[in-house]
């Protein structure tokens, strides 16, 4: 069409129009295919559908479109441009007159077989704040129009393919005026140059308002269009997908099956970029978690690893940014928000620790992922910081990460020990020594440590730990001082024997093979007597104090409870047959006859139990409080605690601070979902000790450990007795004893030269097991039988 009859027909069309309009909704990109791409608009008026574009800014072509009421009082205008050349930049503007809109430009995707690199970005969770309302066009403006501008020479459009939305557009999907004045208005100087891809968050309230303003790809299951779909473009696939009940259904998980298996196959598509609302773990917001998108992780983790091709799942739902990565397969989790809800700051709600997650902070941002096409494909994950409430960053660039198509070769690790020896079950270290690879280049990201009672047979492994080189939580590097080469494996059994074995990864998820399963042997412990009473919860609550809200004894089935980890009954903490949002019980432990070891500032307490809940939500949480002599609070460690939904042992060690006299042991249970308070303990334990012991503690041979047996004269005995002693020049001896239950007891006591007097004092008729320590070391043990 020349230019003369092009405006002849824009005249006629003005001429004749019914209404006058103005545009409500500036035009945005749809749905860009390396030959066609759609324009929406949305007008306050009946009026004209159409597109003017070419390749200058004299534009020249006409295109005509459809038009619908929108569920508001506008007109939505949608017109889809065809014929396009790949990869070439367009202009275009929008309807005329009072309706026609500025000048604006786009460029089409490319085939996958042309090989270019691209960029996307990936934010969520812009839906407005009261207290901040203009954050999201921060974000836009200031972030990421900023960045790209500042970075990266040429224009918008040649450095930014798409955007990708997990959800969470507006506050209210039902409210008409939120999509212009929250999301559209504050974003079209984007959107109307680089086509966006947004799938369904909880706030979106599957509105019609949604459907109608978004034309994503209709390639879902048929009856459920728009709520699932995919895209290529260049050689990465985009798949949405709905997060929200009642959509959370097998037909989904169904087609994405079926697209994995078609994606497999297709040569043109080197990685999978998902996205959808709800996390399956998250730091920041433990609440927000979905069982379901598990199920999504579990389909995409089998097909990078099948079919070699890594993956990302984008999410949002939790407003902050958290990176992390599957242990067993080339796939990273990335909640990609937020980019205007309120921060969920640390400890504002329950926050867990997960294994997967390297990195977690509370802030505003977006997050870039750069794309390169070729021999070498790969894709560099940037997150691009706007700060916090308290105060703002200039696109700061927190975290980042590469991932390869084509693996590297990580060299096996060579295990350093223990090998053929035997230790005491509290003092396994592994250590695998330093990392390498062919190229020198790689660096070490990652070990994963495991030891099974099995030579060759490590698929039930009894102590497995996986750790990365980073771990940002609670804005602190928990892994900061740790150099991956060595592992503390805790809760071995004694007298056992046991293999291990280890993998390295580098910092691009490439592992290397596992070592062969390295022998050693565990001998007699060295571990103090359990000093928690009832720690099973046999006796019920007997010496247990609640002091807020409901705890209970319970057995195996009661309430729709759980069975116990061993024996009869466990420990529901917040209440089952009768619940509390929150419930806490202590139980106070006299350390007082520790106190010349405490009082030195190198004694520990190792703690920990078996803790479990119903179905993944509530919090179980077990931790240590120190007091002096008059019951004054004088430290606190930190918690143990739990999302698992089977038992699970953790434990850990505190230093327990000078002056400790009692130590109280405080158990946990928080509501975060459902009316019962599903907070499960079992078999807890509390046991003292040096931090030197485990130097004295190992034998190069294979012969069993066994600290020295004392002869005690008489035994037994009415009333003193005499401890002979193999040597004279122990510094600092002191006498521990405990009674057949583990209850560590006083036994006056003298040294002379190479006995020690003890006197019967208080203790009653029966057997007590006692050693002797010289500055840590155990010079022997023995029994004493009072009559």
């Amino acid at each position: 069409m020349n230019k003369s009859l092009t405006y002849l027909v824009l005249f006629f069309f003005l001429a004749h129009s019914l209404f006058a309009q103005s545009i409500k909704v500036q035009p945005y990109l749809q749905d860009a295919n390396p030959t066609s791409i759609s324009i929406l608009w949305e007008t306050d008026g009946l009026g004209e559908t159409v597109v003017e574009w070419g390749l200058t800014e004299e534009l020249g072509n006409v295109t005509f479109g459809t038009v619908e009421n929108s569920a508001g009082n506008g007109m939505i205008h949608t017109v889809t441009l065809e014929g396009l050349t790949r990869f070439t930049k367009y202009y275009y503007s929008v309807g005329i007159g009072p309706a026609g809109s500025a000048v604006y430009s786009f460029k089409t995707p490319p085939f996958a077989s042309d090989q270019e690199s691209f960029r996307i970005i990936a934010m969520s969770d812009m839906q407005r704040d009261g207290s901040f309302p203009n954050k999201f066009n921060e974000i836009v403006h200031d972030g990421i129009i900023k960045y790209l501008d500042d970075e990266f020479e040429g224009d918008l459009i040649d450095n930014l393919a798409l955007v990708m939305i997990p959800g969470d557009l507006v506050v209210t999907g039902s409210n008409y005026s939120q999509w212009e004045n929250h999301f559209f208005d504050p974003s079209h100087d984007l959107f109307n140059r680089v086509p966006v891809y947004p799938v369904l968050g909880n706030h979106e309230q599957n509105s019609t308002y949604y459907f109608q303003y978004f034309k994503l790809p209709d390639n879902g299951t048929e009856g459920y269009e728009e709520h699932w779909w995919y895209k290529d473009y260049g050689n990465v696939r985009m798949i949405g997908l709905n997060s929200n009940s009642p959509y959370t259904n097998q037909d989904q998980l169904d087609w994405l099956d079926e697209v994995l298996e078609s994606t497999c196959s297709s040569d043109s598509i080197d990685f999978v970029f998902a996205q959808l609302h709800h996390p399956h773990k998250s730091e920041l917001w433990t609440p927000g978690e979905s069982g379901y998108t598990g199920q999504v992780i579990d389909f995409l983790e089998t097909f990078t690893t099948d079919c070699g091709k890594p993956s990302i799942h984008f999410f949002g739902h939790t407003h902050g940014y958290s990176r992390g990565q599957s242990r067993d397969h080339k796939h990273l989790w990335i909640n990609a928000a937020t980019a205007g809800g309120a921060i969920d700051n640390w400890g504002e709600f329950p926050n867990y620790d997960y294994d997967e997650f390297s990195v977690s902070q509370d802030e505003y941002g977006f997050v870039s992922v750069e794309i390169t096409a070729g021999a070498e494909p790969k894709l560099e994950v940037r997150r691009i910081s706007q700060g916090d409430q308290d105060g703002s960053a200039d696109n700061v660039v927190t975290d980042s990460l590469i991932v390869r198509l084509n693996a590297s070769i990580v060299n096996t690790p060579v295990p350093v020990f223990p090998i053929d020896v035997e230790l005491a079950p509290e003092c396994v270290e592994l250590d695998a020594g330093s990392f390498s690879d062919p190229s020198g280049l790689a660096e070490h990201g990652q070990s994963h440590w495991q030891v099974s009672m099995q030579a060759n047979d490590f698929s039930s492994p009894v102590a497995e730990s996986w750790k990365n080189f980073e771990n940002w939580y609670f804005d602190e590097d928990t892994q900061a001082e740790d150099d991956l080469t060595d592992e503390k494996i805790l809760n071995l059994a004694a007298n056992t024997d046991y293999w291990w074995r280890v993998r390295y990864r580098d910092k691009e998820l490439n592992w290397s093979a596992w070592t062969e399963g390295t022998p050693f042997s565990t001998g007699a412990s060295i571990a103090a007597p359990n000093l928690i009473l009832n720690a099973g919860s046999e006796d019920s609550l007997e010496y247990w104090t609640i002091t807020e809200g409901i705890v209970e004894s319970l057995t195996a089935g009661i309430c729709d409870g759980v069975s116990p980890n061993t024996g009869d009954r466990y420990f529901a903490v917040g209440g089952l047959c009768e619940e509390s949002p929150l419930g806490i019980c202590v139980q106070g432990v006299n350390v007082s006859m520790y106190s010349d070891s405490i009082d030195t500032g190198t004694y520990y307490a190792n703690f920990g139990a078996y803790l479990s809940n119903y179905s993944g939500t509530d919090l179980p949480e077990m931790r240590l409080i120190f007091l002096d002599q008059n019951s004054v609070e004088i430290g606190s460690g930190s918690s143990i605690s739990s999302l698992n939904s089977s038992w699970t042992l953790f434990n850990t060690w505190e230093l327990i601070p000078p002056l400790t006299r009692t130590i109280q042991v405080e158990l946990k249970g928080t509501r975060n979902g459902g009316e019962d308070n599903d907070s499960y303990f079992d078999d807890l334990f509390l046991s003292l000790g040096s931090g030197n012991d485990c130097d004295q503690t190992v034998s190069i041979s294979n012969r069993p450990l066994e600290f020295p047996r004392l002869k005690v004269v008489p035994n037994p005995t009415l009333n003193e007795g005499v401890i002979l002693l193999p040597a004279t020049d122990y510094e600092d001896l002191k006498l521990y004893m405990v009674d057949v239950n583990g209850i560590k007891v006083d036994c006056p006591m003298q040294v002379d030269l190479d006995r020690v007097y003890f006197d019967r004092g208080g203790l009653s008729t029966g057997t007590y097991v006692f050693w002797l320590r010289s500055k840590g070391t155990v010079v022997g043990t023995g029994k004493i039988i009072i009559q």
